[in-house]
Formats: structure tokens, C-alpha cells, sequence
């Protein structure tokens, strides 16, 4: 007689190689793709050393023992999947009989626990000479010790009859068990059966459970089925046997509800936008390519249609990203509300969404779509008490004439989009070719000013300021410039642009104020005026969370006293985030650092910043210098900018100024400090550096005189 314990812990192992069994004995397994893995797992997403089983004693004293599975190996290193058992993401978990646990792929493990007796073939047939060694065993089981089931000190007195159904099994699982014969008759269910098949005596083999497994015998290699059955609400994996030498079939069903909701959840999740619902860019892209199979086949035409929110970085900013999430919830419905039976809109990423129109008659299917959903952003979006528009612009690419395969089509919808934002945006746009080598050049210009910076190819020009009465600068602006090999001079409008939409326009805008302050030290020194210099920062530089201790640490470097710096900005700098906006000025102010809000009288919300925020000049834009012609309306506009800037106490200083005419005028404005070609083209440092000598002695020479004929006048 072998000592066995009467149960035996084992484990069914399913992936891409077969389905085959292990039995747990020992104190510790690991289990992964490695092939140096007591337990090996033949699927390429599993880790190499995915999880450990261990097992664990009950008590010091005593021989029950379980086994325990965690995730990862005994060094602490975790799996890349993790594991899910039962449908519950765990690091760890007492395993318990009829446990599913998924490794990732097709790679799981179920775990049972059996009579030792049973011979391991998977739930192989037992038959009378079996269950008479069983009892035979069973009763010898007085000094034997047990796992996990408590030993039995009065088994002898147990009936016959009561072990052969310990030791048969199925009375003992938690999963239903039924079996039949080749005529269909019921012959055997367990209590778990019963329970959750009440009906299945009235329906026999037309119950989900027996439907043809009479007829799958004879298309059935081996004696082995898997399959699904669902049952009602409930989704059930059945393994039937065919024991052919007993014209018996035994199914053990296991419910899998649970985790086939979990792989739904988690298919959904795969190809689904959390936030929206809406299908994601995996999705999308799916579709494209069946779509594109379709129309190749049928010669139909596709579009696929780019959507972007204008300013949606600025409602993210003010009020939140939370907010903003409620935005593209609020904006992803209305999008769908425009859609035709058949379209696809899927989130694409951050405020960008894409359409799909599988199926067009002509181009004008996309126009109209395009006006919907403009037509539908002139209603208000209401969230949180906060009433405001929301403006979009889209891009549309056609196939075939705008790409025949999905790459082309989504990045020419996408060139699209962007020209709808440089005309103007809120507005649709074809792709054209011309867009492309817009497109193209963009990318080459961003290469390019990689390098640029590296090989230190930009210059700063100075442009000076000057008092219209008495003729004296009295201060210089540095304004960037970049000679390119191929490009020539690029233009400054198109190289603040193109800076500005990648993260270079900050170290750009660091080695401008370096460079300005540098030679406004080496001027000082060499015994100029004191003036002030200004250098010009990007809304991307004023909102670095560092800006002042930036400045701040350049002062103390470049040697240049704080108040021979003047910072210039636009309201788009303020307009971010106020209370930041706020605390910098503060800061800028204590260190001595003075502020000038350029392009006054675009902005919507000038004077509002005046008030709130210490500026020491305002700088009035050129397009209301240049559009002066000595009519009342034109002058009514500059006088009370001026007036205004007086009236807060500011240095007023108007910029463009190129004819005698807009000076003329200016003067009898009554504005004191103007900039432009009339007096002074922006200058190379050493023709600017002509410029202030000049300057310097003919001040001097002025004053020297000034003085000599103040004490002849005194003498006579």
C-alpha cells in the first residue's frame, strides 16, 4: 500500500503549445517563458520568470498545507502582465480550488484539488477495481497526515457507500458536473448542477449545456471537447469527455462570467477613449485599414476628417483640467450627434478627434458634415455654471486622390487641419499638394533650428528708441535675428513662430537675454549712456515655473545692474494664468527688473492689466501708427492711448514709425518717445555700437557748448 495523502494539488496549464497537467508537490515553483522554470509557459507576452508558487503550512506542527501564488520571482522582480486571477488583478493570492489565473495571451492555469486516488489523466473515468483501492486507502489514512482537508480519525466507521462519494469528486467540487450516455440519458448531476440547471431534466438535450455534444462526438478528435455555452446572463466553459468504454460523455462546467466580463471590460478598455467613449486610436485605424481594403475592392472614396479645438489649452489652463475633461466629454457628443448610420468618430488624443466617412457619393458628403459641426459649436456649451463657445478647426483628405493608404491620408488630414489654423481657424480645409510642401518646410525649419542653436548661428540686432523733442535715445530693443546658409535671413515673424510651436523658443529666448545683457555691459563700460536695454520673452518663457531666478542668475553672470533691464511682454503672457503672472511681476519689480506690455490695443483686456499689474512703458502697436493720415478717427484712437498711458504714469513709447507724417502727428499727440525706420533700422551690434558713439559725442559736444555759453552769458 502507498502512504498517499488523500488530495492532490494540481494544476492545468493551457497556451500556445497544449493543454497539459502538473502536480504540486514541491516547496517551491516557478513558473515563465524561461526555459530553466520548474513550470514553463510556451507564450511570448508571459515574463520569463512570470510568478512563484510556494507552499504553505497551516500551522509549524501540523502537515496541512496550500499553495500560494505570487506575482514575479522570490528577488522581488515583478511580471510585466501581472496576474489575474479570477478576474481580480493581484500580487498575491491563496490559491483555492477551481482558481482561474491568467498570465497574459492565451496563457492561463486553472488549479484543483483532487483525491489522490483519481488517476491523472484529466479527470479520467474511475472505475469499481479504483474505488475499491480508494476505500482501501482511505481507510488507512488513521496515522496518515492530510493536506489541506483535516485527517479523519473515524474514517473506518464511515459507510462504504460514504467514500466512494469523498472519493468520486464531483460531490466534492464547487463546479457542476453532469454526465450522460450515448441515448442522451441523464445518468448523473452533482448538487452544483442542480442548482444552477434547475431546468435541465425538462429540456435534456435541448438544455445549452447537452446540446449537441451527441452529434460533436463524431467530429471530436480524441476523446476531449472545449467549448463555450452560455446560459442566460451566464457564460460557462465546459470540458466534455467521451469515455468510450463507457458510452459515457461527463462534462465539468465552470462559470467564467466573471472573467469573461473582465476580457470584455479589458477589450473594451484596449479599444475604447476612457474618457469620451469614444472608439481610440487603435480603433480608428482599424477601421481605416478595413475601409481601405473596401474601397480598393468596390472603387468607392473614403474621407478621413481631422478635428482639433481651437484655444483649448487656455480652458485647460484657467479653469482645470478637470474642467477641460468635461469639455471634450460635452464636445464628443455633439460630434456624434452629426455623424451619419455608418460614420466613425474616434478621440484620437488630448483635444484631437478624427471621422471616418467610409462610404461617399461625392466630396460635398464631407462639406456638409464639416458645416454640421460647426453649425452645431454656435449653440453654448453650459458646464458648471460657466457659459462659453468652443470654436474647432478641421481638416479633411480624400481617398484616393489624397493618399491610398491610411499613413498618407491621416498625416495630408492633418497638414489640413493646420492650414485651416494658419487662415484663421473655426474653419474646414481640403488638403491640397501645396499644403505638403508647407508641411515639409515646417519640419525642415524645425531641423533646422536644432542645429542652429548648436552651431550658434543666431545674432541679435538693435533697434533704438528715441525722444522726439530733444533727439536722445533713451533705450535700445534686441530683437532676434537668424541668417541661414540656404534660407538666407529668415524672416523674424516666421522664426518666433516656428520657435514658438516647438519647446526651443526657450533656450532661444535664455540665450537672447544672455547675449542682450552681455552687450549692454560691454557698452556701459565703455562709457555710453545708461539706458535701458529691452529684450522680448515668449508667453512659453514668462510661464516657466523658473523665470525669475532664470533673469535673476543672468543679472548676477552677465554683471548688468537689474534696472538697465526692461522685460517686454504680450497680454497672451498674462493671460494664462494671472496669479502666476502676478507673483512674477512682484518678483521682477524687488529685483529692479522693469516690464513692458507690447502691442498695446489688440487685446481685448489692456486695460483691465493696467490696473492690476506695475507695467513701466506701454508700447502702442505699429498698426495704429501705420494707419495714421491725419484723420480725425485715427488720431482720436492714438490720443487716448496715450493719454491713458499717461494717466497711469507710464513711459508711452509708439512703435513702426516710418514717415514724417506719423511724427508729425505724434508729436502733437503729445508722445514723447517713438521707434521705427525713420529714425533707425534694427542694427547689427556694431553698427548699433556706431550709432551710440555718435550719439555720445554729439551729446557731449552739445552739453560742452550748452555750458560755454552759459558762462559767456554769465561774463557779459
Amino acid at each position: 500500500m502507498n502512504n498517499l495523502p488523500p488530495f492532490r494539488h494540481i494544476l492545468v496549464i493551457e497556451d500556445q503549445k497544449a493543454r497539459r497537467i502538473v502536480t504540486l508537490e514541491d516547496a517551491t515553483y516557478s513558473i515563465g517563458r524561461e526555459s530553466t522554470n520548474a513550470i514553463v509557459i510556451y507564450e511570448s507576452v508571459v515574463s520569463r520568470r512570470h510568478a512563484t508558487f510556494l507552499r504553505i503550512k497551516k500551522s509549524p506542527n501540523g502537515n496541512e498545507y496550500y499553495y500560494r501564488i505570487i506575482d514575479g520571482d522570490l528577488e522581488g522582480n515583478k511580471s510585466t502582465n501581472g496576474l489575474i486571477i479570477n478576474g481580480i488583478n493581484r500580487e498575491a493570492h491563496d490559491l483555492r480550488h477551481g482558481d482561474v489565473v491568467l498570465f497574459g495571451g492565451r496563457a492561463k492555469t486553472s488549479y484543483y484539488i483532487v483525491p489522490s486516488s483519481v488517476e491523472i489523466a484529466l479527470f479520467n473515468p474511475i472505475d469499481s477495481t479504483a474505488l475499491e483501492e480508494i476505500i482501501e486507502q482511505s481507510q488507512s489514512t488513521n496515522n496518515s497526515k492530510s493536506t489541506l482537508v483535516s485527517e479523519q480519525e473515524n474514517t473506518n466507521q464511515l459507510e462504504n457507500k460514504d467514500l466512494i462519494r469523498l472519493a468520486s469528486f464531483p460531490e466534492l467540487s464547487p463546479n457542476a458536473i453532469i454526465e450522460i450516455n450515448y441515448n442522451g440519458k441523464i445518468t448523473y448531476t452533482n448538487s452544483v448542477a442542480n442548482m444552477l440547471f434547475n431546468d435541465l431534466q425538462k429540456e435534456l438535450l435541448d438544455h445549452p449545456i447537452l446540446k449537441g455534444l451527441i452529434e460533436e462526438f463524431k467530429n471530436t478528435e480524441g476523446n476531449l471537447l472545449l467549448r463555450e455555452v452560455q446560459v442566460g446572463e451566464k457564460i460557462f466553459e465546459q470540458y466534455v469527455h467521451y469515455l468510450s468504454d463507457y458510452e459515457l460523455i461527463r462534462s465539468y462546467i465552470f462559470d467564467i462570467t466573471e472573467r469573461k466580463q473582465t476580457e470584455q471590460k479589458l477589450k473594451y478598455q484596449a479599444f475604447h477613449d476612457l474618457l469620451t467613449g469614444l472608439p481610440n486610436r487603435a480603433w480608428f485605424s482599424k477601421q481605416l485599414l478595413i475601409s481601405l481594403e473596401q474601397a480598393k475592392r468596390n472603387k468607392n472614396v473614403i474621407a478621413v476628417i481631422f478635428i482639433d479645438l481651437d484655444g483649448f489649452k487656455n480652458i485647460n489652463d484657467s479653469l482645470g483640467h478637470s474642467f477641460g475633461d468635461q469639455v471634450l466629454q460635452h464636445f464628443a457628443k455633439r460630434l456624434v450627434n452629426c455623424l451619419r448610420g455608418g460614420d466613425t468618430v474616434a478621440r484620437w488624443g488630448g483635444d484631437e478627434f478624427t471621422i471616418l466617412l467610409p462610404q461617399m457619393r461625392a466630396e460635398e458628403d464631407t462639406i456638409k458634415l464639416a458645416q454640421r459641426i460647426l453649425d452645431s459649436l454656435k449653440q453654448p456649451f453650459i458646464i458648471k455654471e460657466h457659459q462659453f463657445y468652443l470654436k474647432t478647426s478641421i481638416g479633411i483628405a480624400v481617398y484616393p486622390k489624397d493618399g491610398e493608404d491610411a499613413e498618407t491620408l491621416l498625416k495630408n488630414a492633418d497638414a489640413a487641419l493646420y492650414r485651416a489654423k494658419e487662415k484663421g481657424r473655426n474653419r474646414y480645409q481640403f488638403y491640397s499638394s501645396t499644403i505638403t510642401s508647407k508641411a515639409f518646410l515646417l519640419i525642415k525649419l524645425e531641423n533646422w533650428l536644432h542645429q542652429a542653436i548648436k552651431k550658434n548661428e543666431f545674432t541679435l540686432h538693435y533697434q533704438p528708441q528715441v525722444n522726439i523733442l530733444t533727439g536722445e535715445i533713451t533705450g535700445v530693443e534686441a530683437l532676434l535675428r537668424w541668417y541661414h546658409s540656404e534660407m538666407g535671413q529668415v524672416p523674424p515673424t516666421q522664426l518666433i513662430t516656428l520657435a514658438e510651436q516647438t519647446d526651443l523658443i526657450i533656450p532661444v529666448s535664455q540665450w537672447v537675454l544672455r547675449t542682450a545683457c552681455l552687450q549692454h555691459v560691454a557698452w556701459l563700460k565703455a562709457g555710453l549712456k545708461d539706458f535701458p536695454i529691452t529684450v522680448n520673452l515668449s508667453p512659453r518663457q514668462f510661464q516657466q515655473p523658473n523665470l525669475v531666478s532664470m533673469i535673476k542668475k543672468t543679472l548676477e553672470e552677465t554683471g548688468l545692474d537689474p534696472h538697465y533691464l526692461e522685460i517686454e511682454i504680450t497680454e497672451t503672457s498674462i493671460i494664462h494664468d494671472e496669479k502666476f503672472a502676478a507673483q512674477a511681476f512682484h518678483e521682477l519689480r524687488s529685483l529692479g527688473v522693469s516690464i513692458s506690455l507690447d502691442d498695446f490695443g489688440t487685446g481685448y483686456s489692456s486695460l483691465s492689466y493696467l490696473q492690476k499689474f506695475p507695467f513701466h512703458t506701454l508700447k502702442i502697436d505699429q498698426t495704429f501708427v501705420q494707419a495714421l493720415q491725419n484723420l480725425p478717427q485715427d488720431t482720436a484712437i492714438l490720443s487716448a492711448m496715450i493719454m491713458l498711458g499717461r494717466s497711469f504714469n507710464l513711459r508711452v513709447v509708439a512703435e513702426g514709425v516710418e514717415t514724417l507724417q506719423q511724427l508729425e502727428i505724434l508729436e502733437k499727440l503729445n508722445c514723447k518717445e517713438v521707434q521705427g525706420f525713420l529714425f533707425s533700422r534694427p542694427l547689427k551690434t556694431e553698427d548699433a555700437t556706431q550709432l551710440l558713439l555718435q550719439h555720445c559725442i554729439r551729446r557731449e559736444t552739445t552739453n560742452i557748448a550748452s555750458e560755454l555759453t552759459y558762462k559767456l552769458d554769465k561774463q557779459n
